[in-house]
C-alpha cells in the first residue's frame, strides 16, 4: 500500500467537496484584500488549478488547528452558558455580495469582538513578529483587511456596535502562539476595498478579461502585490506576466 498516495487522495477528496460547496457569484471575507482579477475569476467560478500534495498538506494541518480550537470554544461555552459565544459564525452583506465565516465571536453589551486564527509558516511568522529587520509591515494586512470586513457585517445589523478586532496566531513550526489587536479603521477599509470590487463588477461583469482597468501588472490592484501571482489558483488562466 502506497499510504502518502492513500492520504494525498484523501486531501484531494476533502479540497474537492469543501470547493464544491463555494456558490458562484458571491465574494468571500477569506480572499479580502486579492487582486481584483482573482476576485472577478472566483465570482464567476472559473475553474482553479489543483493544489499539488504539498500544499493539500498544509492546508489540511491549518484545518485540522482550527478544528481544535472549535472544540476548546465548544467547550468553554458549554461550561459558560451565560456567555453568549458565536463559533464559526457565519455573516453576509448583500449589497455587496459578500459571505463569509469567522472563527469566534464574543458579545458582551455593545461589544462585539471578533477573533480569527491564523496557522502561519515559520517564515511568514518572522515576517510579523521576528527581528526588526526580517519583518514586512504589509504581511498581515489582508488578515487584517478580512477581520474588518466581519467587523462590517456585524455593523450591518447594528451601525451602534462597538467592534474589536483580534487575529490570533499559530506557528505551524514551533506551536507559538500570539495574540494580536487589530484597529478598528480596517472596517472601513475593508468597506472601501469592497465597493470597489462591486464597481469593477458592475461595469464589466463577465466581460472583465476584456476591461482596461483589469490589465496583470499594469492596472491597479492586478495584482496588489507581485507574491500573489506565485500563488494564485487562476495563473495558469490569466495572462500575468508576473509567474
Amino acid at each position: 500500500m502506497d499510504v502518502i498516495k492513500v492520504y494525498t487522495d484523501y486531501l484531494a477528496h476533502v479540497n474537492n467537496e469543501r470547493n464544491a460547496e463555494r456558490e458562484d457569484e458571491e465574494f468571500h471575507a477569506s480572499s479580502s484584500g486579492s487582486c481584483f482579477r482573482k476576485q472577478m475569476y472566483g465570482f464567476f467560478g472559473y475553474d482553479s488549478k489543483e493544489l499539488d500534495d504539498k500544499s493539500l498538506r498544509l492546508l489540511r494541518l491549518g484545518t485540522i488547528v482550527h478544528s481544535d480550537f472549535e472544540k476548546a470554544m465548544s467547550m468553554y461555552e458549554d461550561n459558560n452558558p451565560q456567555e453568549e459565544i458565536h463559533i464559526e459564525k457565519k455573516v453576509s452583506i448583500p449589497r455587496l455580495n459578500l459571505v463569509g465565516t469567522f472563527d469566534l465571536g464574543t458579545h458582551y453589551g455593545n461589544t462585539f469582538s471578533i477573533y480569527d486564527y491564523k496557522t502561519v509558516a515559520a517564515y511568514k511568522w518572522t515576517t510579523k513578529f521576528g527581528r526588526k529587520h526580517n519583518r514586512v509591515p504589509t504581511t498581515d494586512k489582508n488578515y487584517k483587511l478580512q477581520l474588518g470586513t466581519y467587523g462590517l457585517a456585524i455593523k450591518e445589523d447594528n451601525k451602534d456596535t462597538i467592534v474589536k478586532l483580534f487575529l490570533l496566531w499559530y506557528n505551524k513550526n514551533t506551536s507559538m502562539m500570539r495574540e494580536q489587536i487589530v484597529d478598528s479603521s480596517y472596517i472601513s477599509q475593508a468597506e472601501e476595498y469592497w465597493l470597489e470590487v462591486n464597481t469593477i463588477l458592475k461595469e464589466h461583469g463577465e466581460d472583465f478579461e476584456q476591461s482596461d482597468m483589469l490589465e496583470p501588472g499594469i492596472s491597479y490592484g492586478v495584482p496588489f502585490e507581485d507574491w500573489e501571482c506565485r500563488y494564485c489558483q487562476y495563473s495558469d488562466i490569466c495572462p500575468t506576466p508576473i509567474k
